[in-house]
């Protein structure tokens, strides 16, 4: 009878152990399963701006350009003598004892730079090279902006999350009451 006792804990301890690894196995399983579902959905979440047609070619300053350079080429014929008259002036002021005292060139001609510079890269970016150069820059494909991307994504994303939560709710069996007891037992959880 020791024996047969003894064989019977023996085989106890071999299901707890076969079980205990079973349940290691699905809980590695299913951490892989969560974490892999999380960097699939989190991976390509950042926002793409929309791009201004020919703004990787606007120079810093374009003051410093010379009247060859094609971008200066490209701008209309009263923005190119503003451009001239400003750098004459530049070049005038230079020679100046205000300049060789302070340094530095007079609030009135720093405006007129500023000017200048915004003048130049407003009629840059309208000029006909630059608009026929992307037609619909704030289109990410055929139909769709970026943002109208960015909102597809983020409701296709918000839609599997709860998907997933749910399919793990039926995973643990947590989405319905046990059906195993001899009682009729009233479903409170709100599914059916």
């Amino acid at each position: 009878m020791f024996a047969q006792h003894n064989r019977s804990s023996l085989r106890i301890g071999r299901a707890t152990s076969v079980l205990s690894k079973s349940f290691a196995v699905s809980g590695a399983l299913a951490v892989a399963v969560t974490l892999a579902s999380t960097a699939f959905l989190a991976g390509c979440s950042t926002a793409q701006p929309t791009k201004i047609s020919g703004s990787r070619d606007l120079p810093a300053n374009w003051l410093k350009l010379s009247d060859g350079d094609w971008r200066v080429r490209a701008l209309p014929e009263p923005t190119r003598e503003y451009l001239v008259r400003v750098k004459e002036n530049m070049a005038q002021e230079q020679q100046s004892s205000y300049y060789r005292f302070y340094g530095r060139y007079s609030d009135g001609l720093i405006k007129a730079m500023s000017d200048a510079n915004e003048a130049a890269t407003n009629a840059f970016l309208a000029s006909p090279k630059m608009v026929n150069a992307n037609l619909t820059p704030e289109l990410y494909g055929t139909s769709e902006t970026y943002n109208d991307v960015d909102w597809h994504f983020a409701a296709n994303a918000n839609q599997e999350w709860r998907e997933m939560k749910d399919d793990w709710g039926r995973f643990w069996l947590t989405d319905k009451p046990s059906s195993l007891s001899p009682y009729p037992i009233q479903a409170t959880g709100g599914q059916p």
